[in-house]
């Protein structure tokens, strides 16, 4: 099995890349992200937690979040990404912004990050697969085939993330863009569990001063020399 991963700073293009390069290659895409937050969504709604009680949450409670009985993440090159649970589709009450500030608190426990990555393994073992994150190649997928590491200056990330927010009905200043991708930058990068980090032997794409299809083209270059 062929693993590729995607890691990156907050709107290098991550999840749009690796989407249009899973559908490129026929591959199985996982989005990390979502695994997360699937993950706080059920801890909230269907386990009781809090968004004050959550920093303590039971590793069982993660387990029962994750059982496969239950917990269904599926993908395809039309649907895209999706996630059912007890045959509920969930996917659209995972880009809720409470569900984000959740997110950004279980996403740092360490019983929660060791979970997500036994689901991100299973999950791989019967496709070639594109992956996205911030340590799927660090720390998910060391080994991984190829590696991405993509980034671009913060000016050009908080204007592609206003364009993101205002698809979603929000709307924020260019500052208050800046300010808030500088504090999950350094989140990500402080964080004591997988911190966010340049993998080792990570291809690393500077999209600043480039189109989606120009940053694409790279990658594809890059995956053709395994091939």
């Amino acid at each position: 099995m062929i693993i590729i991963t995607i890691d990156g700073v907050v709107a290098s293009g991550k999840s749009t890349l690796a989407r249009m390069l899973a559908k490129h290659l026929h591959y199985y895409y996982i989005c990390s992200g979502l695994l997360y937050r699937a993950l706080a969504y059920l801890l909230i709604n269907k386990y009781g937690y809090t968004e004050h009680t959550i920093i303590n949450v039971d590793p069982k409670d993660i387990a029962a979040c994750f059982d496969s009985n239950l917990f269904r993440y599926v993908y395809d090159d039309k649907k895209n990404e999706q996630v059912f649970f007890a045959e509920q589709n969930i996917t659209p009450y995972l880009k809720d912004s409470f569900i984000d500030k959740i997110t950004s608190i279980t996403s740092t426990n360490i019983h929660v990050r060791h979970f997500v990555t036994q689901l991100q393994h299973t999950l791989a073992q019967e496709h070639n697969i594109v992956i996205d994150g911030r340590d799927v190649g660090s720390a998910v997928f060391p080994h991984a085939q190829v590696k991405f590491y993509l980034t671009a200056s913060i000016e050009v990330r908080a204007q592609r993330w206003l364009q993101d927010q205002r698809k979603q009905g929000h709307h924020y200043a260019l500052q208050e863009a800046i300010e808030k991708i500088v504090d999950r930058d350094r989140r990500d990068k402080e964080r004591a569990v997988a911190p966010l980090i340049i993998p080792e032997d990570a291809i690393v794409i500077d999209n600043s001063n480039l189109n989606l299809q120009e940053t694409f083209g790279i990658m594809v270059s890059e995956v053709n020399k395994i091939e």
